[in-house]
């Protein structure tokens, strides 16, 4: 919720009427009325996912070329890689930590905590890839690798996102 107020330093003469048009007026506002989910969005996303994570980077976690920038889309926090034929890739989703975090426990498989990460990580894990949930203060990000190369792992890429989320919390 987004509380605006105004006051003014000097009373109004006595005697005098203010009306909500005399004040317009007087003086006009010339910016643009700001949703307020809007201002939100601008606090959460004010990072661009694709600095974060770089191609090359995500390339060499999964282990093959992904030539196909599907997403980036920096007013979403997103950036996501794929190959070619879309059977591997990385992504890095950005937000403030409880969206993050409720994606993380939204599922039926409760996530298991990961040391060593930012102030607080959430880790799950399946046969096509893990995702790893990334807190540091109020901000928060996702980073999710698959593709075969990461599926024949048996931490299912657990540990390779592990150091993709050390690299992008070294630029946070």
């Amino acid at each position: 919720m987004i509380v605006v107020a105004a006051c003014s330093a000097s009373p109004e003469p006595a005697g005098s009427v203010s009306t909500p048009a005399a004040n317009a007026a007087a003086v006009p506002d010339k910016s643009p009325p700001m949703d307020p989910a809007d201002a939100v969005s601008r606090l959460v996303t004010s990072r661009n996912a694709c600095k974060l994570l770089t191609r090359a980077d995500a390339e060499t976690a999964v282990g093959q070329p992904l030539p196909q920038n599907t997403v980036a889309n920096e007013v979403q926090g997103m950036c996501d890689y794929n190959a070619a034929d879309f059977s591997a890739g990385a992504s890095l989703t950005l937000g403030d930590w409880p969206s993050i975090e409720a994606a993380a426990k939204s599922g039926r498989t409760t996530p298991t905590p990961i040391a060593g990460v930012g102030d607080e990580a959430l880790g799950l894990g399946g046969s096509n890839g893990a995702t790893l949930y990334v807190r540091r203060g109020d901000e928060g990000f996702l980073i999710s690798l698959n593709g075969p190369n990461i599926d024949r792992l048996p931490d299912h890429g657990m540990a390779l996102e592990k150091a993709l989320a050390l690299k992008v919390l070294a630029q946070y």
